[in-house]
């Protein structure tokens, strides 16, 4: 059985959150030698700048309960991201981190400097471009926020892994695994490649509708932690009403046995699920029919009817070309406003996901009943 922290916290307040990491830690049978002497690389959510209060990056408090509690296990710890947009600096100022980093004497490192690392077991990917830190610390923790996804319905500890990749490459890969069955693969294998020691994933304060950037905030009090990055995204996805097997990653994960998606092979250690379980939590806007179980010659035309289309919003496009420089496929030309061409778009999402004046939104030319 699997083992998974679930951890009622009613707040950011920052004793509390760290009380609940010691406890999460205690539950999961990882004592003082787990950061003894490591080198220990935290990977939280800085997807661009954003306030804090916005639920798009992870939250101060957890990044320094995590921090100091490392820090007292006697771990070298360090923090490290590559936005989707935007330095690591500014986003990790925006929200409030980079001031908790300074007061813990924590230094946070951006991964621009790449390498390329193999793993020969990736079903559709056997090298990715991970970041050199990545590749050389002893043990990452991935500090997840629990949010709605409009490509991949849902983001936590797994997804999180995607920023041990510079912008850049991405991209690349967005590109290059341009259909949401190949998309999900690849995240699978980019597990298999960083293998997490640790994941914790924050739902005090969830993001609901159309995450990752785009979202409501919504208070869900409670946080998640396990060895298994899979599993504790599926305990975290149970408790807002999300089906982890519709979550391609995460049902990829489990099949390839990089992680259990299984609730009944998954023991559930500390508050009860009843306590927490959150009702009527809102989907993502994407609400994609592509399951992974449709038949290879119809996912194309699913795509093409039912998969929603990115769509300019004109009264709130400001020009900045931001969504240009992040669309994978180049197919965005700005003017005055944006344009797509919508018979190229892969559609990634990465425009809507980084346009910072919400003009922005997801069509659908068709809509299942």
């Amino acid at each position: 059985m699997v083992r998974v922290a679930l951890l009622k916290v009613n707040s950011y307040q920052e004793e509390l959150v760290k009380e609940s990491i010691v406890t999460g830690l205690s539950l999961l049978g990882l004592k003082g030698d787990f950061f003894d002497e490591k080198r220990v690389l935290l990977k939280p959510n800085f997807l661009a700048a954003s306030p804090v209060e916005k639920a798009v990056c992870s939250h101060p408090a957890v990044v320094r309960g995590i921090a100091s509690v490392a820090q007292e296990m006697k771990g070298r710890v360090e923090v490290g991201d590559s936005p989707g947009f935007g330095s690591v600096f500014k986003v990790a100022e925006s929200c409030g981190v980079a001031a908790t980093l300074k007061e813990l004497n924590v230094p946070l490192v951006s991964f621009e400097d790449n390498i390329e690392a193999s793993f020969p077991e990736g079903e559709v990917c056997k090298t990715f471009p991970l970041a050199r830190r990545v590749n050389e610390v002893d043990k990452i923790i991935s500090v997840a926020r629990l949010k709605t996804h409009n490509l991949t319905k849902y983001t936590g500890a797994v997804k999180n892994l995607y920023g041990c990749i510079s912008g850049r490459h991405k991209a690349s890969l967005h590109l290059r695994y341009n259909e949401i069955e190949l998309f999900s693969r690849m995240l699978v294998d980019l597990l298999g490649a960083v293998r997490p020691a640790l994941s914790l994933v924050d739902g005090i304060v969830s993001m609901e509708g159309p995450g990752p950037r785009k979202g409501d905030p919504r208070f869900t009090g409670f946080m998640v932690m396990s060895q298994d990055a899979v599993a504790a995204d599926a305990v975290a996805c149970r408790m807002v009403g999300i089906n982890p097997e519709e979550v391609l990653h995460l049902k990829y994960a489990g099949e390839k046995g990089f992680g259990v998606t299984d609730i009944s092979k998954i023991e559930i250690v500390g508050d009860k699920e009843e306590s927490i379980a959150v009702k009527v939590f809102k989907q993502a806007d994407s609400d994609s029919p592509v399951t992974g179980a449709v038949p290879s010659f119809l996912v194309r035309f699913l795509r093409n009817y039912f998969v929603p289309l990115p769509k300019i919003i004109p009264g709130k496009c400001q020009g900045c070309q931001i969504c240009a420089h992040s669309c994978p496929p180049g197919i965005i030309k700005v003017n005055k406003v944006a344009e797509i061409d919508k018979n190229e778009c892969i559609r990634c999402y990465c425009c809507q996901e980084l346009c910072p004046h919400e003009a922005i939104t997801l069509k659908k030319r068709f809509v299942l009943k």
